[in-house]
């Protein structure tokens, strides 16, 4: 009979989650992992992998997490998709602003992701479904003639998706929501009719 795990496995999951984003990869050692996840070694690789293949996880976790979140906005087609876009635009920041830090994915692209290939194609990936969700809301305001009929709207869905990135930034250097707003409103003026 096979003995049975004494620890949850996405408890202990979230708990090196929340570590990586707190003290990013490189900082968290393995005893730290042991000491906050509350189990060693010996537990933690056969369940979870080394380090990086932990932090793989989280981040895979996190990324379905936050993904899902901003496939939300695709439900329901009848929604004006020009408040659809300041939503979703606001969702990181806002997102940061309750969780007091930075995304835990925009941390590991500049962290990790510039050195480690494995890290970027699972960062890239994601960020590719993302650009997805802001082409669909674009295709949708220019259906409901919201936004411009000549609009290039893949450079604009990759650039709103970076975008999302550069107003987190921006909050968090200067900690100003009316300036993070007033961007967005600029981002939308420049795509309407």
């Amino acid at each position: 009979m096979a003995r049975k795990k004494e620890f949850e496995y996405e408890e202990k999951l979230n708990v090196a989650m929340n570590l990586f984003w707190e003290q990013g990869y490189h900082v968290t050692s393995l005893s730290d992992l042991e000491n906050h996840m509350k189990i060693n070694r010996s537990s933690i690789y056969p369940t979870y992998g080394d380090k990086k293949e932990l932090l793989l996880k989280c981040l895979d976790k996190y990324q379905q997490s936050k993904l899902s979140e901003y496939q939300e906005f695709l439900q329901d087609r009848s929604n004006n998709a020009l408040e659809d876009l300041v939503k979703v635009l606001n969702l990181s920041v806002q997102q940061s602003i309750s969780d007091n830090k930075v995304c835990l994915a925009v941390r590991m692209i500049f962290e990790i992701a510039v050195v480690d290939k494995e890290i970027n194609h699972m960062l890239v990936a994601n960020e590719r479904k993302i650009e997805k969700v802001y082409l669909a809301i674009l295709q949708r305001g220019i259906q409901q003639k919201l936004f411009k009929k000549d609009l290039d709207i893949e450079t604009t869905a990759a650039f709103f998706s970076s975008s999302s990135t550069t107003l987190l930034k921006n909050y968090v250097l200067y900690r100003d929501q009316k300036q993070v707003n007033s961007m967005i409103a600029l981002l939308i003026q420049l795509i309407s009719r």
